[in-house]
């Protein structure tokens, strides 16, 4: 009882101060008469593969560190038919499921209340995301993750998502493991397998795939795990659970590998999108050593470096190439349309947009294209340049998680 009445502090967000579903509405309005681009130029994908990789990241994000050699080799080499950056997570460590639902939503756990899980808490049936868009244009909607499916209430979420199919651990009876975990390489021979059942090849398929390979903690050894990576210089020796992870993530740049030679040689018109759900806990003090100041010291502003991982768009055709830099993982879902050439929803495009003036929306504030740091007490004043959208924004987002009485359902659908 007592565990039932303090979660309701979760259940719901404050109204922001000038809410009103009038307003909702208005924005809406506003967003349809300026008739944004629905498709990009090209091709449109049949498979549309997306995997949020566990703890994937660059921990060079953080600072500078020696090591015998590149643990994300072919990852940082792809330029060709690529579009690629570093997305600001809304977690470190921990908290996966708090990075997917940013990914799939594009609404900001800094909107939600303090210390919230969102699959615990904010998605209600019907819940109309990055699954609904794609599956009102024809694509068959699978999420995959090789773990028990009530992690995380992934289940229950999943469900309420309106995915078509939910692959858990059993859809992974006896498949290889590193350490103790579903490897990556074999992870993403089952999203293969899913291409390869299709009835017809030109069968829309959208696949959402959370990983498991790199989960934490990062001790011990094993008997399938090989280490293979290993800090050098200064550091050599001290950081045990960093060596372990850094040769984790080269297996893991090599799973990768495999999955793109794969679909380089098929047929079908194919977009990946990875990334990673946030930086690994490994030592403290191995961040502390590479940046050069004990975390306690370090001003907010600077605090995004331990939120970012690296996110690729790849496409098996031919593309634009671009590096985006940083950006928020609000902001993934939409740019995943937009570089699809699939339509989006009036929410998306107001995303794109609010992300053309802030690149970076996060827990910590926001940052914009001159890279000026901004709090959200700050954003959230009225001399600030950027109060208009962020306000239109909080709007938004209690519109479409808190407020089903006044909920404006042509902002979050696809319109016929």
């Amino acid at each position: 009882m007592l565990s039932t009445a303090i979660s309701l502090r979760y259940m719901k967000a404050e109204k922001p101060a000038g809410y009103s579903g009038k307003k909702v509405g208005e924005i809406y309005e506003r967003i349809r008469l300026q008739e944004p681009k629905q498709s990009g130029e090209g091709m449109i994908p049949v498979n549309l593969i997306c995997i949020m990789n566990e703890s994937l990241s660059d921990l060079s994000a953080v600072g500078e560190f020696e090591v015998n050699q590149p643990y994300l080799p072919f990852i940082g080499s792809l330029k060709e038919n690529t579009v690629r950056g570093n997305l600001c997570m809304p977690v470190f460590g921990a908290m996966t499921s708090n990075s997917e639902f940013e990914f799939l939503t594009g609404d900001s756990m800094a909107l939600l209340p303090a210390g919230t899980n969102a699959y615990q808490f904010q998605v209600h049936p019907n819940l109309k995301t990055l699954v609904s868009t794609v599956a009102d244009q024809g694509y068959r909607t699978v999420a995959v993750h090789p773990y028990p499916r009530e992690n995380w209430n992934r289940d229950t979420c999943y469900e309420a998502m309106g995915f078509d199919e939910f692959l858990d651990e059993a859809a992974f009876e006896n498949a290889d493991t590193l350490r103790t975990y579903v490897s990556d390489r074999a992870d993403y021979e089952k999203l293969v397998q899913l291409v390869e059942e299709k009835e017809n090849p030109s069968d829309r398929l959208f696949i959402f795939n959370v990983t498991m390979q790199n989960h934490g903690g990062y001790e011990g050894t094993f008997e399938n795990f090989d280490q293979q990576v290993r800090l050098t210089g200064e550091l050599e020796g001290k950081y045990p659970m960093t060596d372990q992870y850094l040769s984790l993530m080269l297996e893991s740049d090599r799973a990768f590998e495999g999955l793109v030679e794969y679909f380089e040689g098929c047929d079908e018109p194919t977009m990946i999108v990875l990334f990673g759900d946030h930086q690994p806990a490994v030592e403290d003090e191995f961040f502390d050593e590479i940046y050069g100041k004990p975390s306690d010291l370090v001003h907010t502003r600077d605090r995004l470096m331990w939120y970012k991982t690296p996110f690729i768009i790849w496409t098996n055709y031919s593309s634009a190439g671009q590096d985006l830099g940083d950006l928020g993982a609000v902001y993934l879902g939409s740019l995943t349309l937009k570089q699809a050439g699939l339509r989006r929803t009036p929410y998306n495009d107001f995303l794109l947009k609010l992300m053309e003036e802030l690149p970076v929306i996060h827990m910590l504030g926001g940052y914009d294209r001159e890279d000026n740091y901004y709090s959200w007490e700050q954003l959230k004043k009225k001399d600030n340049p950027y109060y208009e959208l962020i306000m239109d924004y909080s709007y938004l987002v209690y519109n479409h998680l808190f407020d089903s009485k006044g909920y404006q359902a042509p902002m979050f659908e696809l319109g016929k």
